[in-house]
């Protein structure tokens, strides 16, 4: 497990919360039905004064599915993100974040805006040869999909919650360090074996699928859309004057960025720099369009439904928006549309039959884990299996055919319990293990892992402590949930 954490040591400074201003590398998934009146629109939770907003469900969500991500070797899908109740964990989070800066605001912790300035003119991702440079850092928000604004707004809730953290002094104990290198020396001889759930063993009636969605019903929920009647304002095609474009990109050249975020050279970017350019001279057009369409004196080219998962269509627009109303032009697949909101459509409690799909995967998930369960428990006693030597926390073997990734997860779970023997779930398996001799491994071989193993004992001091103060807060700030997760 040393080896692993050396070699992973990010993953070992995470706090509480993953950062939602990390950049992230995975597109924004689709959302459940959101439980919002008007008033709520632009949030998913609300602690004291603290609202928590979708936009940051988005930003975290996609941190935390790319953290786990990068944790299992690039195989997480969205099925098992969904299965493992990812987006409920990160909605847990922000609203424990929401509880801490509540807190942070109740003592008078504040963050100056010369801290996150000094904050952004630190970070090396925004550098060039050591020193800070503003198209660096516009550039690489662009590709990250953040406004400054909103970015600046994320890395001023960080630093109140460092400042939060930092104003409680947490250090190991020689007790903690001797305790937790015994922990990590520790090897143990076992004898390990997997279970299968057979297909005949998860059998059910519709009566049962029903009933589960009778006691879940409000959980399944239409989702939110907009009828939108759309005229749509082609782009200018025509040709463009070269030193008209060479000016233009000159003037908007922090925009055109390559992967690592360096500026293209002009002939690099050019077509882009031209479908921009054709852009912003339509821009006339789309106005006088907009005000025809106002007027009801241009007709609509067509009526479209847009869901509030769509992550083609730019949904903040529409977000801001009533019913009736006709939103200015906006760019849309290279071109201007104008957008008339026929109708929003809030989410309503779906009938068994639309959400049956639905309640069936989750019925079977959780009918599987009990199964899985039951089986493990009657077989423990009197299991035979295979005798894979000695394993420790400082080395990785692969267990019978998992990777290393999930045998790593499964020899942590052995050494985090305190029986000789028991069981660990892993996808849909169960891990029987019995434990037939343990020893240490010599005492010389923590001083290696000195620095490491303090900063694990700081991490689950912090961690634990966090826990305790979120659940002695929450009682302490009112607190309303608007979005539960799937």
């Amino acid at each position: 497990m040393i080896t692993w954490m050396q070699r992973n040591k990010k993953y070992l400074v995470v706090t509480i919360w993953i950062s939602t201003i990390a950049f992230v590398g995975a597109g924004f998934v689709g959302w459940g039905a959101y439980d919002f009146n008007t008033d709520r629109a632009s949030a998913i939770a609300k602690v004291g004064d603290r609202k928590v907003s979708v936009q940051e469900l988005q930003y975290a969500y996609s941190n935390y599915y790319n953290f786990y991500n990068n944790m299992l070797g690039g195989n997480l899908t969205q099925e098992k993100a969904e299965a493992m109740g990812l987006e409920k964990m990160v909605i847990k989070s922000l609203v424990d974040e929401a509880t801490m800066l509540s807190y942070a605001d109740e003592i008078g912790l504040s963050v100056l805006d010369s801290e996150i300035k000094t904050k952004i003119a630190n970070d090396e991702n925004f550098q060039e040869n050591g020193s800070f440079n503003k198209d660096i850092y516009y550039a690489a928000l662009k590709r990250a999909g953040f406004a400054p604004k909103d970015y600046e707004k994320n890395l001023k809730k960080q630093i109140l919650l460092e400042k939060l953290q930092n104003a409680f002094k947490i250090i190991p104990t020689k007790a903690e360090l001797e305790l937790f290198k015994s922990a990590i020396l520790m090897q143990d001889r076992l004898e390990v074996a997997t279970l299968d759930i057979l297909q005949e063993e998860l059998q059910f009636s519709q009566e049962e699928l029903k009933k589960f969605w009778d006691e879940r019903k409000d959980n399944y929920k239409t989702i939110k859309s907009y009828t939108l009647d759309i005229l749509n304002v082609p782009a200018l095609s025509k040709q463009v004057d070269a030193k008209e474009l060479l000016a233009y990109f000159e003037e908007n050249k922090n925009n055109y960025t390559d992967s690592d975020g360096k500026l293209l050279s002009f002939e690099v970017a050019k077509e882009d720099a031209k479908r921009d350019l054709l852009l912003k001279l339509t821009k006339k057009s789309a106005l006088e369009a907009y005000l025809e369409f106002k007027k009801d004196t241009a007709v609509a080219t067509e009526t479209k439904e847009i869901f509030a998962n769509d992550i083609t269509f730019p949904i903040e627009k529409l977000q801001e928006g009533t019913s009736g109303e006709t939103l200015k032009p906006f760019v849309y697949n290279d071109n201007y549309i104008v957008v008339k909101i026929k109708a929003i459509n809030e989410p309503q409690t779906q009938s068994f039959e639309q959400a049956k799909a639905q309640v069936q995967n989750e019925f079977l998930a959780e009918k599987r884990t009990t199964a899985l369960e039951m089986k493990a428990k009657n077989t423990l006693p009197d299991f035979k299996g295979k005798d894979i030597g000695f394993v420790s926390r400082d080395n990785i073997i692969k267990i019978l055919e998992f990777d290393e990734a999930k045998s790593s997860q499964i020899i942590n779970s052995i050494f985090d319990k305190q029986e000789k023997s028991g069981y660990e779930i892993i996808d849909d398996q169960v891990v029987l293990y019995r434990i037939l001799e343990q020893n240490l491994l010599p005492s010389v071989k923590a001083e290696q892992y000195t620095s490491l193993i303090n900063d694990n004992i700081m991490q689950a001091k912090r961690s634990d402590f966090n826990i305790n103060l979120i659940k002695k807060l929450s009682s302490r700030y009112d607190s309303e949930l608007y979005y539960k997760g799937k």
